[in-house]
């Protein structure tokens, strides 16, 4: 009997651990995401913006950290968005991007 609650204890541990490292994965890749989109930011012309909208549309996990692609709309007084922008952002955990590019797709103004 002892074993079969020992296993079960272990097991249980085993699934908390697992639940607690995927938990910290999600809070490390959201503030990953938040570097990518600041840096978008200090890049994008936000001029004359009622709004912005950021997708992130792809997570490609590296070796060593992640390889996001955004899409941001810009979006003046109408709902139509005024400029658009596609971005590449490489992270591992730092305070800023190791890699950065952004183009500018569409510009409506």
């Amino acid at each position: 009997m002892k074993k079969v609650i020992s296993m079960f204890a272990i097991a249980g541990f085993a699934l908390t651990a697992a639940q607690a490292h995927a938990a910290d994965a999600r809070v490390a890749l959201n503030d990953e995401i938040e570097s990518c989109v600041a840096e978008v930011g200090a890049h994008a012309d936000y001029a004359d913006a009622d709004r912005v909208r950021h997708t992130v549309v792809d997570i490609t996990e590296r070796t060593v950290g992640y390889k996001l692609e955004i899409e941001t709309a810009v979006y003046g007084s109408g709902e139509i968005a005024v400029r658009e922008y596609a971005t590449s952002c490489v992270v591992n955990g730092g305070f800023a991007p190791m890699q950065f590019s952004i183009n500018q797709v569409a510009d409506a103004s």
